[in-house]
């Protein structure tokens, strides 16, 4: 994982101060939620004859006929699915909204070299399969947040499978370096990479990975979501910006956290939710 991600120069963004809500990221009120409403259980899976470790996190009470979203939750180098969930658990987020899948590296890590046919691809590809014959799952509502390292990989998914995520979150991460391609203005390409809701969160004082790794991860989403790269928009957060011009559904968003180190935001989970739900 590079410290910086390449950023090319640009000129400075305009950013417009927005009259009322913002559609893309507003500050929605709501109170934490209690950790009494889901459940967690430690799953394995065979991923191309590797067993995978995962946590699931799942409603204690599901509603008749309701399909739940499912997010992805994504722990940085050194660390495990069941520390990170302990850490930050998102669930004090999406309550009994949502079903998650905290998901375990290989030796603490992740591979986010691998341009084709990568395994942690695969290993979140398999846990929807799984997960969607024995759980109202909804398709066409899967997201995925990371820290570190895990925000990078929540990057690498979105570009290596076209339309599976709806939305992505990246903390202290960046975008999908070092891909089999490349677009007009020389940025990664993955082969028929569409457009991703995408929101980077960072640190201002981030040594571990700098702040232009998280901003370019932003600008790199804008540019391959078709929004106006020059000009941004005040959100509900005072920390947060989102680009103007993005198609509906593929709002990209920087919020640039001035007290913050190699870590996730207080307001992390609560933020990026928000982010997910108006996708």
């Amino acid at each position: 994982m590079p410290a910086v991600a390449c950023r090319k120069q640009k000129a400075p963004v305009r950013v417009h101060t927005l009259e009322g809500e913002s559609a893309s990221l507003p500050r929605v009120s709501r109170p934490r939620a209690e950790l009494s409403v889901t459940k967690t259980s430690a799953r394995t899976i065979d991923v191309g004859g590797e067993k995978r470790s995962w946590l699931l996190v799942e409603p204690v009470e599901l509603e008749p006929g309701r399909r739940y979203p499912l997010v992805f939750v994504l722990h940085g180098d050194g660390g495990d699915a069941a520390g990170f969930h302990q850490a930050w658990p998102f669930e004090r987020a999406t309550g009994r909204d949502a079903f998650l899948a905290y998901l375990d590296g290989i030796h603490a890590s992740w591979d986010l070299e691998t341009k084709k046919h990568n395994r942690e691809v695969a290993f979140a590809e398999a846990v929807v399969a799984e997960l969607e014959k024995e759980r109202p799952i909804d398709r066409a509502r899967l997201f995925a947040t990371g820290y570190s390292s895990g925000g990078f990989l929540a990057n690498v998914i979105a570009c290596h499978r076209p339309g599976m995520l709806r939305a992505i979150a990246s903390n202290a991460g960046g975008a999908p370096y070092n891909q089999l391609e490349r677009w007009s203005n020389g940025y990664p390409k993955c082969p028929g990479q569409k457009p991703v809701a995408m929101l980077a969160l960072h640190g201002e004082r981030d040594m571990g990975v700098t702040l232009d790794s998280g901003r370019f991860s932003a600008e790199y989403w804008a540019y391959v979501n078709g929004c106006k790269t020059d000009e941004m928009e005040t959100t509900g957060y005072a920390e947060c910006r989102v680009y103007r011009g993005c198609p509906p559904g593929s709002a990209v968003g920087f919020c640039s956290i001035p007290p913050l180190g190699h870590w996730v935001w207080s307001e992390a989970a609560e933020a990026s939710w928000t982010f997910f739900e108006r996708q």
